[in-house]
């Protein structure tokens, strides 16, 4: 895909990109359309992206929100490090498309307050909490990770017993590691999604514990270290809560992971890493 975007859609008219996108959809052609997009803020972009948001297609809106949501000036590279290209007009467009009366755009909107978050629209998106459309609760538990507060963390509390586990994944990724907030509320949820049935739950709120310096924690990664789908979540949390006791198991672990041939390196660095960590502990407190 990035082959199709350097070498042939890049120089593509915004008309061709335009219907290129709305053909595609989500699929790559079609994200890959909507990030050559993105890159060509201007007065003329922005015209045209008001206009597909008002339009009555519900994919002409949605795309003109997803459109809007990374809009930066033509040479900026993309990604979160952009400066964003007409701030404040996009923002309000997101607000605005929340009240619409389809669950695409409102989940569009949604997204888009989460990459250009407003403090001023949190009520807004907070109205969405119960939304049916459980990509619309997805949505509200990536965004709200942007935004602190006790608002935003209650919403996100709320989210991370959610009966979709990919909206409980996010929501307790947005408490565990997005946000600072620490009370015994949150690490009574985070003890419970630790063991949750969905495996992604049960990580993130393991390293959410560990970032906490919850004492439960190393009982628990004693006894996952060593289980056969130990995951980066678990190195993470040693890293993030280093103990002399996690050493050994972390160690047995690197021996058997060393005698297979598929290791993967982003896992195995981890591994390297909490080994070092809890190494370093271990060699402080002998």
């Amino acid at each position: 895909m990035r082959r199709i975007v350097k070498s042939r859609i890049r120089g593509w008219t915004t008309d061709r990109l335009i219907h290129l996108a709305l053909a595609h959809g989500s699929a790559p052609r079609g994200r890959a359309a909507i990030a050559v997009l993105q890159g060509r803020g201007t007065p003329e972009m922005l015209a045209r992206i008001e206009a597909l948001v008002r339009s009555t297609s519900v994919r002409r809106r949605v795309l003109g929100l997803d459109i809007a949501a990374q809009l930066r000036a033509p040479g900026d590279s993309h990604g979160y490090e952009a400066d964003p290209y007409a701030l404040e007009t996009t923002q309000s467009m997101f607000v605005e498309a929340l009240h619409d009366r389809d669950p695409r755009v409102v989940r569009s909107a949604i997204s888009g307050l989460g990459h250009r978050p407003l403090d001023t629209a949190l009520p807004a998106l907070l109205a969405h909490l119960h939304h049916p459309d459980l990509r619309v609760r997805f949505a509200l538990a990536y965004t709200l990770g942007s935004y602190p507060g006790p608002m935003a963390t209650a919403a996100l509390m709320h989210l991370a017993i959610d009966r979709d586990d990919l909206v409980r994944e996010w929501a307790t990724f947005g408490i565990g590691t997005l946000s600072e907030a620490d009370d015994d509320a949150i690490r009574s949820l985070l003890w419970t999604n630790a063991h949750d049935p969905y495996r992604d739950v049960r990580g993130e709120a393991v390293v959410g514990l560990a970032r906490r310096s919850d004492p439960r924690v190393i009982e628990l990664l004693k006894t996952r270290l060593l289980d056969d789908d130990c995951r980066v979540y678990e190195l993470e949390a040693a890293e993030e809560m280093p103990s002399a006791e996690l050493l050994e198991p972390l160690q047995r672990l690197r021996t058997d992971a060393e005698q297979r041939q598929d290791i993967d390196p982003f896992w195995h660095r981890h591994l390297i890493e909490a080994i070092d960590a809890c190494a370093t502990v271990a060699d402080a407190t002998s």
